[in-house]
């Protein structure tokens, strides 16, 4: 759309009244010097008239426009481009409402991507909670209708629900843990800890469930007696649960776990590093995600809220710190994440 100058419309309006006073005044007898002098002046008139007029009225009204409409976009994106290149209001406000218009499109694309996160999450939750309370349920009622009687099938069928009924439990800790960390109430206790003691203490705490599987879980340190880290001592005790849970239970029987300590100037890298099947390259950018199965299959033989490394990486962000995976099939996976060295070690 073509702009129209702002001193336009006074101009316009005053020669339209300086031709119309022109051709009524020229109904009467008055010298061509008086008539011309009378029509510049109710022209001139007119124009300062219209234009303070529209300066007062107009522009004050949209100048409290403008003001309202800054208010609307501060502590926003455009908050660093408040400066409008107009040269008067009307390009101010033009200026303002494409940018209020272009935060409003982008603050709208944002709640619709949370609305269709939030549909996936419960459709999610939904599908997880599902699955163990129909089995226990088909063992209960299979039990109540004659199979109790049987004292080896109610043993067989009282185990799986039980199995069932732990792990719908480990579900629901785990969605209320990563709700309590998306809703910001989670704190972090920051402390210095030797994470040499910390990597020990997880390892024979997992060794029984490695054992399992004849999974060996080892740790490579490097040469000092103590390394101390400046972290949350619970929350990174269990991301490395997590994570040699994770390994354990997709790991090859008879693999190898171990745990390699990596030192630069300012930060440790933990790795978790085994020789299990591995993950496709293209499940590598989602494997952090809620609920995301890299391995559908897999999962049915080894059950899993899905929770576990959505929650790692949850607690290692909010250290301010990395977490990465990389990965080949049928060579092995390591998980890796950094944290802050002790201001005494620096």
């Amino acid at each position: 759309m073509r702009k129209i100058p702002p001193l336009s419309l006074p101009l316009y309006l005053a020669l339209a009244t300086g031709i119309a006073y022109s051709l009524i005044s020229a109904s009467f007898s008055l010298s061509l010097l008086v008539w011309l002098s009378s029509v510049a002046i109710v022209t001139i008139l007119t124009f300062i008239v219209c234009y303070v007029g529209i300066r007062k009225i107009l522009y004050s009204q949209i100048e409290d426009i403008n003001k309202e409409i800054i208010g609307s976009i501060q502590n926003t994106v455009f908050k660093n481009k408040m400066q409008s290149r107009g040269t008067n209001e009307l390009d101010k406000l033009s200026s303002y409402v494409k940018r209020l218009i272009q935060e409003k499109t982008i603050e709208i694309d944002n709640l619709k991507e949370l609305e269709r996160m939030r549909k996936e999450f419960l459709g999610d939750v939904a599908h997880e909670l599902r699955s163990p309370i129909f089995n226990v349920q088909g063992y209960i009622h299979t039990l109540m209708e004659g199979a109790m009687e049987d004292e080896e099938v109610r043993t067989r069928f009282l185990g799986k629900a039980a199995k069932h009924v732990d792990h719908l439990g480990i579900l629901v800790e785990d969605l209320v843990t990563i709700s309590r960390i998306e809703a910001g109430e989670i704190k972090l206790e920051l402390e210095d800890f030797n994470v040499k003691e910390l990597i020990h203490d997880v390892i024979e705490l997992l060794d029984l469930s490695a054992k399992q599987k004849s999974i060996v879980l080892s740790a490579k340190y490097p040469d000092e007696q103590e390394l101390m880290v400046y972290a949350d001592l619970q929350k990174i005790r269990q991301v490395l649960i997590n994570l040699l849970n994770n390994s354990i239970k997709y790991g090859r029987d008879g693999g190898l776990t171990t745990i390699n300590l990596l030192e630069t100037t300012n930060e440790v890298t933990i790795e978790v590093a085994d020789n299990g099947e591995g993950i496709a390259e293209k499940h590598l950018p989602r494997i952090f995600e809620r609920f995301y199965r890299a391995d559908k299959a897999r999962v049915r033989s080894e059950p899993s809220t899905g929770l576990g490394l959505a929650i790692v990486k949850h607690f290692v962000e909010a250290h301010k710190q990395k977490i990465w995976v990389t990965s080949r099939e049928g060579i092995g996976s390591i998980f890796s994440f950094t944290l802050e060295k002790s201001r005494e070690q620096l």
